[in-house]
């Protein structure tokens, strides 16, 4: 559902690129007169069962100018989707981390070249995994400390544990493919500092600075704001991010009362038709019932098509 709200905006915007505007319509100005054609586009994706669900928004000078939904939020359920309907927005999260991130080394309590080992115990002595040509694979020192740019820039090395050269060593520590796609870790019992500190123990599957590699940064990154904030990830992001901009529906887990708004996790068959996600670190994941201990910065929170503020709506 995520990639379908980002393929919806490209969609968009080479729709009405495509059709030389009206002389009333300025060049780049969207006309209302031509959302049919979009309506009729998205529609077409949810009556050929490639998507259960779509929300479709624009904005223009910071307001909204169109805004709609198509299909499920929930097809079993027999849920229709709204515009305030709640997706999983996974590394969309990132750029909220590295913001707070920002926040941190802007106010000087932080900075680029801090080095991740010193707030976290565990990453002042890493190691890399290296495999020979027959694959056999050993552990190497790190041949310098990963720091903060590197986390920020994805290039300390540090994958999501699915390689083939530790994907056994990260599933054995709760990590990797016992994390679904390795990202996930709503069903936590402990924080993500606890998390964090048990990836510092494993390899890394390249040498910091060496290339980019995506993969955990961000958590570490989220793990390092709490550490340097002295508050739970969450509560930064919203008392410093999502409040002050009226995103009140960004948030890592989901208020009970709130379950019905939260979509389903649909993925494609062989096909190319939608199938519903199973449970569990692979599909639905835990954002209502779970724990709500461990706070990802990597891929954790929720939120709507718009998370702007009712002030850009209504201005």
């Amino acid at each position: 559902m995520r990639i379908t709200v980002i393929a919806v905006t490209v969609l968009l915007s080479a729709t009405l690129a495509a059709q030389a505007p009206p002389a009333r319509v300025s060049a780049g100005t969207f006309d209302p007169a031509r959302a049919p054609i979009i309506d009729r586009a998205l529609q077409r994706y949810v009556d050929s069962d490639r998507v259960a669900g779509i929300v479709a928004l624009a904005m223009q000078d910071g307001r909204v100018v169109y805004e709609k939904s198509f299909g499920w939020a929930d097809k079993e359920a027999g849920r229709r989707m709204t515009t305030d309907t709640i997706f999983r927005i996974a590394s969309q999260t990132k750029a909220l981390t590295s913001t707070a991130v920002m926040q941190l080394i802007e106010e000087g309590s932080l900075s680029l070249t801090t080095r991740a080992g010193t707030l976290i115990p565990s990453f002042a002595q890493t190691k890399v995994a290296i495999a020979n040509e027959r694959g056999v694979v050993r552990q190497v020192p790190a041949q310098r400390p990963i720091t903060v740019r590197d986390l920020l820039s994805h290039t300390a090395g540090i994958s999501y544990g699915t390689d083939p050269s530790v994907r056994d060593l990260y599933e054995a520590k709760g990590l990797g493919p016992a994390a679904g796609a390795g990202w996930y870790t709503a069903d936590k019992d402990e924080t993500i500092c606890e998390t964090m500190e048990r990836l510092g123990t494993l390899p890394f599957v390249a040498q910091p600075g060496e290339s980019w590699v995506y993969g955990y940064n961000t958590d570490v990154l989220g793990c390092i704001v709490e550490k340097v904030s002295g508050m739970p990830l969450d509560a930064y992001i919203r008392d410093h991010i999502t409040a002050p901009l009226g995103m009140k529906d960004t948030q890592f887990f989901l208020p009970p009362a709130q379950r019905d708004r939260l979509a389903a996790v649909y993925s494609s068959s062989a096909d190319g038709k939608y199938v519903r996600a199973p449970e569990g670190a692979r599909g639905q994941g835990a954002y209502v019932d779970g724990p709500r201990k461990n706070f990802a910065g990597g891929a954790g929170l929720l939120s709507t098509a718009c998370a702007c503020s009712l002030r850009a709506r209504s201005s």
